[in-house]
């Protein structure tokens, strides 16, 4: 019913037209025939038409108008015959085919037909109706979070359906003004509701009042893009998206035939309408060429999921996480509910029948092993003998207090370097009490373990709501020769955080800490010994310290010779910047034999599209083993490379790209140097989560740090594994699934699992084992840290090619990305 091309976006219309056209043409179309929503179709049977196509047309109602009516033309004509699921799935278990997408796409899409029928569809997300019993739950600010499941097609060892709970936040429907209110609401504090203005009262005068400017744009932010129903006085309908916020109806002025009059006068004159509220805005609707200016009491806010390119506030993300953290018990019941609710667990599934498909109704048990976590190694204070490492036992996989080291010892980081050289600058009003106080708990907790916090050489202070002011203070304190400058803020802000981060890394090269006022503490409340800990913990590796390393006593060797293990990521800007912000590409390199430093390289790609491939890493590789050689006088005989952020499709480029230009980069330092090359791939973007079938009693019922799994559930002839290494604190513990993509060095499978579990037990910022091996956690922080760099230039208006430029240089201090 238009020119534009078709969008995934109307496949709902298309459904229910194409539905129509099968009950209508009863004698073409089979009982059960399976609709992708946009252009393919498929059949066990020969539809009944003779010619080489087949066009039916039928008229339906438009969802959006249910007045309007539109007529859909479908053309027929076949594309594909005699395709064998089963072969194509077999052969590619057996490993004669590379993949088998297509066939795997078919099945997606045979298996989610009841589901789509039934559910409003995001991807492969599936919600039923939101306003059944226990199917959303409301949040502030005027929205809510839909519970559904995810299901998709998954080829293992045999083939298998991931089926996983989604949550979605969504906008709240109604009445529009009683949206403003939410959305205009005052912060809740502790246990209190937020508290609402009222819209209502006296026509909407509150609006007029000196906070209008303020609240459109807190509401044109929220509305603009969201879909809006407009109820005209005559109970038509129509919907259009929201693209500004304009003055109340009283004062806009529009022209109408001929003569200026308000939007209040346009309903009295047209509709014999009278506003109730001409105080409250006009919302611009529709085509932003076309002016629709209709007030807000005549609007209604429709329930619809909240786009990607808009973000929940922090309160109702907190509230959002707090909803949908549940414990691996409830997250597997939910599961099995929806697919219950759905087709009875496929049991009552006709389109899956149709196909001679069948799906078991319980989840796969398969076995799993649960390796030790590593030794760590921590410098001894009480052994005045020999300076060597004392041996950490983790006795309680997860995490682990090195204030509890073996008896008769004192522990202490394996190279401290001591904090002698600070100022601290308050942006918060803090008093010089509490910091005195926090000081003072800064130095005892360093004590504990034989790190030395010298007094601090000043305080200064700078108002927060005066950018100008802050800067000319920070870069008077660069000036004063100091190691590190800690920054005392009220809350995230992130004009203050990104300028001054870009400030101290980039240009005054000067290591900078931000805490929150919250936990400086005071002297009713002084701060948190675990909180202090953390903050020294990434003090030590700013400066250029080495908190912990892996003792020499574990198995595999892996640092037996000189070995460089690598991390790599990009991130992407976000959708609504996309062609604004360029994609970042960082590359970290460990430059010591214990891997616990690392030098970081960060690259700017292609603004156009989302690049994922790392265009410069033959370039990049070159500068890290260059300073690998430059510290260590030897090359590297081992690279172990982790690379996030790559779908399964990627594999193929990504090892004849990146791993090429490794290759080249080996050969340009020397063409006689060859090292043994281990890539493998981590993806945390999966939907694959493990139950222990006997869960342990307590708060925590997720399966332990160091469950592996590598066989039925991975690819069924390349080596692969998910590793669960950390302990889930809240929710349901997601395990990394990681890939191998290559391996000169042949390491046996269960050396190569070891081996990555024990390097999420070295990240420097927590005494915990994290989700992914170290390296990949670095480049992670690293490519957004240089994210909070470049923003800072879009702020300042200096994002050219030549600041750029300076951000890809060597910032020169050691772990600045912590």
């Amino acid at each position: 019913p238009w020119k534009r091309l078709n969008r995934r976006s109307d496949e709902p219309l298309f459904r229910r037209g194409f539905r129509k056209l099968c009950q209508e043409n009863a004698n073409i179309f089979p009982n059960y025939i399976a609709f992708d929503g946009i252009k393919s179709i498929y059949t066990t049977r020969k539809l009944g038409y003779s010619k080489e196509s087949w066009t039916g047309k039928v008229e339906i109602p438009d969802s959006l108008e249910v007045s309007k009516m539109v007529v859909l033309s479908f053309k027929v004509q076949l594309a594909r015959t005699n395709i064998d699921l089963a072969g194509a799935v077999n052969t590619f278990i057996a490993g004669q085919t590379p993949n088998a997408y297509s066939e795997v796409q078919i099945l997606n899409i045979v298996l989610s037909q009841v589901a789509r029928e039934k559910c409003v569809t995001i991807g492969r997300n599936y919600f039923p109706e939101s306003s059944i019993q226990g199917r959303s739950v409301d949040l502030t600010g005027g929205k809510t979070v839909w519970f559904g499941f995810f299901q998709s097609v998954n080829i293992g060892w045999k083939p298998m359906l991931n089926v996983d709970v989604a949550n979605k936040p969504a906008v709240k429907g109604g009445n529009m003004i009683d949206y403003m209110e939410e959305v205009l609401a005052a912060p809740a504090r502790g246990r209190e509701p937020p508290i609402k203005p009222n819209f209502r009262d006296q026509g909407g005068r509150f609006w007029d009042s000196r906070k209008a400017s303020r609240h459109v744009l807190i509401l044109e932010k929220d509305l603009k893009g969201l879909k809006v129903r407009y109820i005209r006085p005559d109970k038509q309908k129509r919907e259009w998206r929201c693209n500004k916020v304009m003055d109340p109806a009283k004062s806009l002025v529009m022209e109408h035939k001929g003569k200026k009059i308000t939007i209040e006068d346009y309903f009295r004159i047209e509709y014999k309408h009278r506003l109730q509220f001409p105080h409250l805005p006009c919302l611009h609707l529709g085509s932003v060429q076309k002016n629709y200016y209709i007030p807000a009491e005549l609007c209604e806010m429709k329930t619809q999921p909240l786009p990607q390119s808009k973000k929940l506030g922090e309160d109702e993300t907190a509230q959002m996480i707090k909803t949908t953290a549940v414990t691996p018990y409830d997250r597997k019941k939910r599961i099995e509910d929806n697919l219950r609710d759905i087709s009875n667990t496929f049991q009552n599934d006709q389109y899956a029948k149709e196909f001679g498909l069948s799906v078991e109704s319980v989840m796969s048990q398969i076995p799993a092993r649960v390796y030790d976590p590593p030794a760590l190694a921590y410098k001894d204070l009480n052994n005045k003998k020999d300076n060597k490492p004392v041996k950490f036992e983790i006795t309680q996989p997860g995490k682990w207090d090195m204030l509890r080291g073996p008896r008769g010892s004192k522990l202490s980081f394996i190279d401290n370097k001591h904090l002698t050289k600070w100022a601290i600058l308050d942006l918060a009003n803090t008093s010089p009490q509490d910091i005195d106080n926090f000081v003072d708990s800064l130095y005892k907790e360093g004590d504990k373990i034989g790190y030395h916090v010298e007094f601090h050489m000043e305080v200064a202070r700078a108002d927060m709501y005066n950018m100008n002011n802050v800067f000319k203070e920070f870069q008077r304190m660069c000036s004063l020769d100091l190691q590190m400058i800690l920054i005392i803020t009220r809350g995230k802000n992130a004009s203050i955080y990104n300028g001054l981060k870009h400030e101290g890394d980039v240009i005054s090269k000067i290591s900078t800490q931000f805490v929150q006022q919250k936990n400086i503490g005071n002297q009713r409340f002084p701060p948190k010994p675990a909180t202090l800990h953390n903050i020294l913990l990434k003090i030590n590796s700013k400066l250029g310290g080495t908190n912990q390393i892996l003792d020499s006593s574990i198995s595999p060797k892996i640092f037996s010779s000189p070995v460089m293990i690598m991390g790599a990521d990009v991130t992407h800007p976000a959708s609504d910047f996309k062609g604004v912000k360029p994609s970042i590409a960082a590359v970290v390199g460990s430059m010591d034999p214990k891997a616990s430093q690392y030098k970081c390289e960060i690259r700017f790609q292609d603004t156009a599209q989302n690049e994922e491939m790392i265009l410069s890493m033959e370039e990049v590789t070159n500068k890290l083993l260059r300073e690998f050689r430059n510290r260590t006088k030897r090359e590297p005989s081992r690279l172990i490379f982790y690379r996030d952020g790559v779908s399964e499709g990627q594999f193929l480029t990504v090892l004849n790209k990146e791993l090429a230009a490794i290759r080249r980069a080996c050969s340009s330092l020397n063409e006689n140097y060859k090292p043994a090359i281990t890539f493998v791939v981590a993806q945390k973007r999966h939907k694959t989560r493990l139950f222990p079938v006997n869960p342990p009693t307590g708060r925590n019922q997720n399966v332990p740090p160091g469950t592996a799994v590598d066989h039925t559930i991975t690819h069924p002839t390349e080596f692969s594994f998910f590793l669960a290494s950390h302990e889930g604190i809240q929710g349901t513990t997601k395990p990394t699934s990681y890939h191998l993509l290559w391996d000169d060095a042949n390491m046996p499978a269960d050396d190569l699992i070891k081996m990555t579990y024990y390097l999420c037990h070295v990240y420097a910022r927590c005494e915990r084992s994290v989700s992914y091996p170290a390296p990949t956690y670095y480049a992670h922080l690293a490519a957004f840290r240089a994210r909070v760099h470049d923003d800072a230039l879009i702020e300042r208006g200096m994002a050219t090619a030549q600041q750029r430029a300076r951000l890809q240089e060597n910032i020169g201090l050691n772990n600045y990305f912590m």
